[in-house]
């Protein structure tokens, strides 16, 4: 508690006011509250109210919030030199490190990458190296997906309303329904530079696929001598219970893009793929560039990071805690059916979809002390994502207070049996 922020309320009340006031909001309104500190699976606000933290910033905080290895990676990478020019000129220990780091847990082939600051910033790269490589200008993309805001991940992502303000994007794409393989074979052509997939769709309301999707993707894309590109931003670094949510087929991609967690709550990204296929960025030289991506303190937290989950087999942790998450928000589905309609998820990788308004759901449950999350592309789903290291205890804690917040009925629309 000593480390928050712990200041007045006027204070507090003031940075509210400013937030809005000089930082640009694309949500209107005053945020919930203001933040002091964060450790492990807890956020505590500047008043000193501790949460338990149900959502990792988004799939971000996968080895827990501040852990104290990576802090010491920061502090000491930062006392060394914490930025220098990271592409064209100087070898970067630490690049080279949390590189061989990722590789060391891809398929065998894709074994180089280039370092971004952001999943958006992967994916825009991505999308340029598979035109490069193919010399094709067309991208298939699926309903409910998400790949980021600037315009090529904008283009890609299939939300209308948010695309259709910026356009013209990128003028070759189509969306096809997500695991629906009659529908992909229809639109993939010779046009068809690459397919963009997420293999469990996040902000479509975690939604997993059948088994024959992915390796049907796969199939259809070498056939036509396009590109596999698959987006593990929010589902990579052992969220989904393995290193990477494309692993439950054993499915090996062209291209992956990568963000989140593997900064250990720094900003860092990466696209991984052939040293083929990267060569095409070589032709000419410069062909795609970054000023801070690879940044080498993003690069030392991201090693620490990493270093941490081999360590303490938080992989292996999300599979058997996911699990009992699961099962956990099972036994209040089964007491209140009409209210909670559906659970899915792999690993730590959750959501509960209600009959009724997933926001308010969420906000109830931030009342008492839970914060959880919606989805940009499903209304009625929750978000659970909770940090790796996260206890049978702290789930238990949290699957309390879920059942309270349904008991009440809050953000439901169904009507009950009388009975």
């Amino acid at each position: 508690m000593s480390d928050s922020l712990l200041v007045e309320d006027a204070t507090i009340d003031s940075y509210r006011d400013r937030f809005v006031a000089r930082l640009s909001q694309t949500v209107p309104g005053r945020k919930e509250f203001v933040v002091g500190s964060a450790s492990g699976c807890t956020l505590t606000s500047a008043e000193g109210r501790e949460y338990l933290d149900m959502t990792s910033g988004i799939a971000v905080a996968n080895v827990g919030h501040t852990h104290p290895d990576v802090v010491a990676a920061i502090i000491d990478q930062a006392q060394r030199y914490s930025h220098v020019n990271v592409y064209g000129r100087f070898v970067i220990p630490e690049q080279v490190e949390v590189v061989e780091r990722i590789t060391s847990v891809t398929a065998p082939g894709l074994d180089v990458a280039y370092l971004t600051s952001s999943g958006a910033e992967s994916t825009e790269g991505a999308l340029k190296l598979a035109r490069k490589f193919t010399g094709r200008p067309k991208f298939v993309a699926f309903e409910r997906s998400y790949h980021g805001r600037t315009l090529g991940a904008l283009s890609v992502s299939w939300r209308e309303e948010w695309r259709a303000p910026f356009e013209p994007l990128l003028a070759e794409v189509e969306f096809v329904p997500f695991g629906d393989l009659a529908a992909a074979a229809a639109a993939i052509d010779e046009r068809t530079a690459a397919v963009i997939v997420e293999p469990i769709q996040g902000e479509g309301g975690i939604r997993i696929p059948t088994d024959d999707f992915l390796p049907g993707l796969r199939q259809l894309t070498t056939d036509a001598g396009a590109l596999l590109i698959v987006d593990e931003v929010q589902g990579g670094m052992g969220r989904s219970g393995r290193w990477f949510s494309h692993q439950h087929w054993d499915v090996v991609p062209d291209i992956i893009t990568m963000a989140k967690a593997l900064g250990g709550g720094l900003p860092l990204g990466a696209i991984v793929s052939t040293a083929e296929i990267f060569a095409t960025f070589v032709d000419p030289p410069l062909s795609h560039l970054t000023t801070m991506g690879g940044n080498p303190v993003a690069c030392a937290a991201g090693i620490a990071a990493f270093d941490v989950m081999v360590r303490d087999s938080l992989v292996e942790a999300s599979a058997q805690q996911g699990e009992y998450l699961r099962a956990r928000m099972g036994e209040v589905q089964r007491d209140y059916p009409e209210r909670i309609i559906d659970i899915r998820g792999r690993g730590l990788w959750c959501a509960f979809e209600v009959a009724g308004d997933g926001n308010l759901v969420a906000r109830e449950l931030q009342e008492r002390g839970v914060l959880v999350g919606s989805v940009l592309n499903s209304a009625g789903t929750v978000r659970v994502t909770p940090p790796l290291i996260i206890t049978k205890e702290q789930i238990d804690r949290f699957v309390a207070v879920l059942r309270e917040v349904i008991e009440t009925g809050i953000g439901i629309d169904v009507a009950e049996d009388a009975s």
